[in-house]
């Protein structure tokens, strides 16, 4: 039993409570990885704080779900009605090839206003030091965070697309049919989730792990992910095609874009991806680097990082 013994003084007392050792199963490096990964994850939507952190994912899903929701709805209507087959689908804009560009700026806020979040409450409280006295080591403590994020915004992503399936599925006359149509979309759905989740988690996470202030990595992140695109723009209303080039393959938006248009077989909007008139293999290679590329930084911003 833990004695309890005061020395008494004119100044007060002190007390020695004694010190007993940790006893318990030593779990280790995997489940400390395991455990970064999933408060990560939760920390992204806000899970297990106040009220005030659950506000921007809440709003941002609300958004990004509403739209396939209400699309849904229409559509399951119009096929009660009895609707010629094909009409009503082809004239919705929710579609999953549209889908993913119409969510873009919302997955862009949702990595601004999370990532920070994620990656720099650690810092602002020193808490970094703790991590690293123990079996995690500064890379796991980076890759762990990474996944974690990439994991949120592949769940934002793919949630409006799940809507969609099901919808398109359970309000179609022939239900078999429709699914096998729908089965068949499922790989460039999660091809397009995962190049997304990737490409925009770890520019973010790369970002964010230089400041512990969250307002400047917000403002360095949404800069990066809006306004390059934007540049692309006027470098192709100034006629100087070669520079185009280059825009679109560091933008990740547009990045982003080209990769949707090529893998549901449709035209991508943006004037600089038309002007570009790069081969599909620049875009998913440009995604691959650039992508290696943060996540490089991010590792490197640890290892060097003062806990």
């Amino acid at each position: 039993m833990t004695s309890s013994r005061a020395a008494s003084s004119a100044t007060g007392s002190i007390y020695d409570l004694g010190y007993r050792g940790y006893e318990g199963p030593r779990l280790g490096r995997r489940h400390a990885i395991r455990a970064l990964f999933a408060h990560s994850l939760k920390v992204c939507y806000g899970i297990g704080r106040g009220g005030r952190a659950k506000v921007a994912p809440i709003v941002l899903g609300g958004f990004a779900t509403i739209p396939a929701i209400v699309g849904i709805g229409v559509l399951a209507l119009a096929r009660q009605l009895g609707a010629p087959s094909g009409v009503i689908e082809d004239a919705s804009p929710i579609q999953h090839a549209t889908y993913f560009g119409i969510i873009a700026t919302l997955v862009m806020l949702f990595c601004a206003a999370q990532v920070p979040e994620v990656l720099g409450r650690d810092q602002r409280h020193s808490l970094l030091s703790l991590y690293f006295s123990r079996a995690l080591r500064r890379e796991d403590y980076a890759i762990a965070r990474l996944a974690g994020v990439v994991a949120a915004i592949l769940l934002f992503v793919l949630l409006p697309q799940s809507i969609i399936f099901v919808g398109f599925v359970l309000s179609a006359p022939d239900v078999a049919a429709e699914f096998g149509k729908e089965l068949a979309l499922v790989p460039p759905i999660l091809t397009q989730g995962a190049l997304i989740s990737v490409l925009l988690g770890s520019v973010s996470a790369a970002i964010a792990s230089f400041t512990p202030r969250r307002l400047y990595a917000t403002t360095a992140i949404i800069v990066i992910l809006a306004v390059v695109p934007v540049v692309g723009g006027v470098l192709v209303r100034l006629d100087a095609p070669t520079l185009a080039r280059f825009v679109a393959l560091a933008s990740p938006m547009d990045i982003l874009e080209a990769t949707n248009a090529i893998l549901f077989n449709t035209t991508a909007g943006s004037e600089v991806i038309s002007e570009a008139d790069l081969p599909d293999f620049a875009y998913f290679a440009a995604a691959a680097l650039i992508s290696a590329a943060s996540i490089a930084i991010l590792v490197r911003r640890f290892r060097k990082i003062a806990a």
